[in-house]
């Protein structure tokens, strides 16, 4: 009789993670808020894992990139690595080959970082700020040389506000300089994408300025960016409109809310993100699982 073939270990493991999250969904969410106990965590971590195993897995390319993060984060590093190398040898979209290069680097795979010099080398543009914004998500620099054009060039404020991300992970001594000043930008998604990118290279000195631009900002989305970034530093207020936003209408909301609870170290919204481990939209349950590990990490350090 001819064997099945051998299951991956993503297989395996999500086929562990469900038999363990079918006999712990109902103690998770089932009862009154109570204080995470150490069985709490554990089940948690079951759950937060099968969510991520899932998104790894899925057709929606961002989400599965957000979901690779995410288990990179947790320790599975080798599985992300397993789940992503051949795809990137065989993607012919730049902006997913920056994906892939950037979730296999954060994974341990340092080879992949030329992938970034070779879609801004490119003649084709297609890639280019998604190659800046995957170095600034991961801490690198890069290429100078390959940054400098946009980071000069005023016309293309989304591309100069990412260069200047990637910039500001180095020695550049303006890079900054020029994120903080774009946060006066009239139009609303440039003014967001600069608080955006002042949640990771902020500091206190940024307070006053995100708060007295947020409230010019029309747009939810992207007055949301700048309460992320002032929840970052520490604004309660900020911290409160966080937590809120784990309710919000709009998915996008709610996966920005989630992500950022985490990242802020947000305690208080634990029993939250519980409830968003089983939201209608994938994106929303990654990013609730990888801000539980977070907090679960936290509390236990």
């Amino acid at each position: 009789m001819r064997r099945p073939p051998p299951k991956s270990k993503t297989e395996s493991a999500m086929q562990r993670i469900e038999i363990v999250w079918l006999a712990i969904v109902g103690v998770l969410f089932a009862g009154q808020p109570r204080p995470a106990t150490a069985e709490d965590v554990e089940a948690t971590q079951a759950a937060c894992l099968q969510v991520l195993l899932e998104g790894l897995a899925s057709d929606q390319f961002w989400p599965s990139m957000h979901a690779a993060e995410a288990l990179t984060m947790a320790g599975h590093g080798a599985e992300v690595i397993e789940a992503l190398s051949k795809r990137l040898d065989t993607e012919e979209d730049d902006q997913h080959r920056c994906g892939l290069a950037r979730e296999l680097f954060r994974a341990g795979n340092q080879e992949v970082l030329g992938v970034f010099s070779q879609v801004l080398r490119s003649s084709d543009t297609h890639g280019h700020g998604h190659a800046c914004e995957s170095l600034f998500k991961i801490g690198q620099t890069g290429d100078k040389p390959l940054l400098m054009p946009y980071f000069t060039d005023d016309s293309q404020p989304i591309k100069q506000l990412l260069a200047a991300a990637a910039l500001a992970n180095g020695d550049h001594p303006t890079a900054k300089q020029k994120i903080r000043a774009l946060i006066e930008a009239e139009e609303g998604n440039v003014a967001g994408i600069a608080a955006w990118i002042l949640a990771v290279h902020g500091d206190a000195s940024d307070i006053d300025r995100l708060r007295a631009r947020r409230k010019q900002i029309e747009s939810p989305k992207y007055r949301f960016f700048f309460t992320a970034a002032l929840a970052m530093q520490g604004d309660q207020d900020s911290i409160d409109s966080l937590q809120k936003g784990l309710q919000a209408e709009d998915p996008a909301i709610r996966g920005y809310a989630a992500e950022f609870c985490g990242r802020a170290g947000i305690q208080a919204s634990r029993d939250a993100l519980l409830d968003l481990l089983q939201d209608e939209d994938l994106d929303v349950r990654i990013r609730a699982a990888q801000s539980l590990l977070l907090i679960d990490r936290s509390q236990g350090s």
